[in-house]
């Protein structure tokens, strides 16, 4: 082959070298900017389910507030007794009574449909219920001139303790502190209190207190602010 035959070889071989360059460098360039148009989408399309579910997780974070009310059917144990006043432990529903069987106090009872008969659950979680026959008629209504949203006749707090208002004697310990609420204690030398009111906002808040007896007085020996779970109104 002549030196003029042999150039136009070269010249071709190099062209078409050139072309498989071009052509391996498109393809590379398209399946790149492909994968990243797709590590991007993924991305974002899990950043907004992460949102998501961040928002689900954190619209539940609140505090269940319950009007409560008797079950639609009735218990079948049934007491006689009466009611003698409108409830001290929920004092801002028209409803709620105090009432008595024998030599036991029971507040709150509501009325129910069925005329002469008030119905008591102390603890709305438990299944216990039952039902008073009134030996004399419902008093009068007399409801407090101002209404409270951030009080509840039954509260649970975070760790699970039940907690509900002192409608009686309430342990002294402080002149500046009152404690409204009592709660289950598995101690029985110390008390379980909520000190002053319960604090509204998405996650209800209490002043949790743990007292002992010194002498003749309660102290304070443990104080804590404490998440609430639920409130029955």
């Amino acid at each position: 082959m002549n030196k003029k035959g042999e150039s136009k070889l070269t010249i071709v071989i190099t062209v078409f070298a050139i072309l498989i360059i071009l052509v391996l460098s498109f393809l590379f360039y398209y399946y790149a900017v492909k994968s990243m148009s797709f590590s991007r989408s993924e991305t974002a399309s899990l950043s907004g389910y992460a949102d998501n579910a961040g928002r689900k997780e954190s619209a539940g974070l609140r505090t269940n507030v319950i009007i409560f009310k008797p079950s639609e059917v009735l218990p079948q144990q049934q007491k006689e007794g009466y009611c003698f006043s409108t409830s001290v432990a929920d004092p801002f529903r028209q409803d709620a009574f105090r009432c008595q069987v024998e030599n036991e106090i029971f507040d709150p009872c509501f009325t129910t449909e069925e005329q002469g008969i008030v119905f008591c659950q102390i603890n709305p979680l438990a299944p216990e219920a039952f039902l008073i026959k009134l030996e004399k008629p419902l008093p009068k209504a007399s409801l407090l001139e101002f209404t409270q949203d951030n009080w509840a006749w039954f509260v649970k707090l975070e760790d699970k303790t039940y907690c509900s208002p002192f409608t009686g004697t309430r342990p002294f310990f402080s002149q500046d502190q009152i404690a409204y609420y009592g709660c289950k204690s598995n101690n029985i030398e110390e008390q379980i209190v909520l000190i002053g009111d319960l604090m509204i906002d998405d996650i209800w808040t209490a002043n949790k207190a743990v007292l002992i007896k010194e002498k003749d007085n309660w102290a304070i020996k443990f104080l804590e602010q404490i998440k609430i779970d639920s409130v029955w109104q």
